[in-house]
């Protein structure tokens, strides 16, 4: 794209010295970045993708597990660490595989004008989808790691508050007018046509994205020659860092359990419209802009720890909190219960994010945290697939004349778990 942003591939000046300026420019370009990649995932997850699922023919049981893809391909980075551990230069394939991915999420709103048969159209949106986050998987530890390499840990609480707090609102502002946008389809009875709207604002995003990442320096990195067998176990063997590791697949085992399936019961359940939703979007990512900076000042005064289990705990008492949401309450309770998630997502993205950087040996971060990461992904994985039995085998029941389903069971199910999960990570040193 515009011959392949050419400085990727030819930089003259990235064999020289970086200097405070490129590092400060990078830092901005990264901010950048992340507008534009949330933008992506904002389109591309949650009430979009259930919805476009949906109209595809999904179950509400496969609906979520397409949700829960990018999880399981998670395994690939553990083979990504070995590849990336052992090249001076990361940016070209990081770059590259990024654009790939990006593209091809774009992609996966077009398939109804090739394929006309529905059910080979719903096979067509998994296996596009899940190709898309196989290249996503590759480099996420990747890209994570130069992010870390520009950024001082002095600034690093107060720089990724300011990113994330940027990144949400910007995907705030795309969710509200696409959400607006496919009411708007939906009601003309045009909602394929709506979705093709949405795959082309992918595709910008992409693009831009893909300038923005190419425009980032890169440190140079000392190569490090690893084994694979040594990728898989090495973390595990490190007496500390596995307590980082269980803790992770808790996490995610409590999280993923549910979490598919919240973006489908209000789209399937619920019934809300695209443009309600987008509101509670905006209500949530508000609060997670003001709390990203808070939660990222906090961070640096006391630990990174402190606001992973402090932000974990909230969201757990607001998962088992959507026990009692219903039709009939949800006008009531959706606003307060999502401003509170955007309160507490405020600092778990970051502090999750960061904390596996930060347990890990600074020489094997890469592979400690793809290793990480491919455990995690794989437990949240299975979790799904065990929220999707569970949701089709749980009654629905009224206990005192109060309707419970399958998925508000599933709901409280994470929410305990959760917190679970933050009495277990107390076994972690703060340091």
């Amino acid at each position: 794209m515009f011959q392949l942003k050419e400085e990727i591939f030819h930089n003259q000046s990235q064999d020289a010295p970086m200097t405070d300026s490129d590092y400060l420019r990078s830092r901005r370009f990264f901010i950048a970045e992340g507008c534009c990649a949330n933008g992506i995932v904002t389109l591309t997850t949650g009430a979009f993708l259930s919805g476009y699922a949906n109209s595809l023919g999904a179950t509400d049981s496969i609906n979520g597990i397409i949700g829960s893809l990018p999880l399981l391909l998670c395994l690939l980075q553990m083979f990504s660490a070995v590849l990336l551990e052992s090249m001076r230069r990361k940016k070209a394939i990081l770059t590259a595989f990024s654009l790939i991915h990006r593209l091809l999420l774009a992609s996966v709103f077009f398939v109804p004008l090739i394929i006309e048969n529905p059910a080979f159209r719903l096979l067509a949106l998994i296996v596009i989808y899940g190709t898309a986050h196989f290249f996503g998987a590759f480099i996420g530890t990747g890209i994570g790691n130069w992010i870390l390499q520009l950024v001082p840990s002095s600034i690093r609480g107060k720089y990724l508050g300011k990113k994330d707090s940027f990144a949400f609102g910007m995907s705030t502002a795309i969710s509200l007018i696409m959400g607006r946008v496919m009411d708007w389809f939906r009601n003309a009875d045009m909602e394929q046509q709506g979705f093709l709207v949405v795959g082309c604002v992918v595709f910008i995003l992409a693009c831009m994205d893909f300038w923005c990442l190419s425009s980032i320096k890169e440190p140079e990195s000392v190569p490090h020659v690893q084994k694979l067998k040594d990728s898989i176990l090495s973390p595990l063997l490190d007496k500390e860092y596995r307590k980082v590791m269980f803790s992770y697949m808790f996490w995610n085992v409590a999280l993923q359990v549910a979490g598919p399936f919240f973006s489908v019961y209000m789209v399937t359940g619920l019934k809300l419209d695209y443009t309600y939703i987008t509101f509670l979007g905006l209500i949530s990512s508000t609060l997670r802009i003001i709390a990203s900076w808070l939660w990222g000042k906090l961070a640096d005064a006391t630990s990174w720890l402190f606001v992973t289990r402090t932000s974990m705990g909230l969201l757990g008492l607001i998962h088992a909190g959507w026990l009692f949401m219903t039709p009939e309450t949800c006008y009531i309770l959706q606003p307060p219960m999502q401003a509170l998630s955007g309160i507490a997502w405020g600092g778990i993205a970051i502090s999750v994010f960061h904390l596996q950087y930060h347990y890990a040996p600074t020489d094997k971060r890469v592979p400690y945290v793809s290793a990480n990461s491919s455990y995690a992904g794989l437990s949240g994985f299975l979790a799904t697939l065990l929220g999707a039995f569970l949701l089709k085998v749980l009654p629905s029941i009224h206990v005192f004349g109060f309707p419970m389903g399958g998925m508000q069971m599933l709901f409280l199910l994470s929410g305990t778990l959760i917190l679970g999960c933050v009495l277990y990570m107390g076994k972690l040193r703060t340091h």
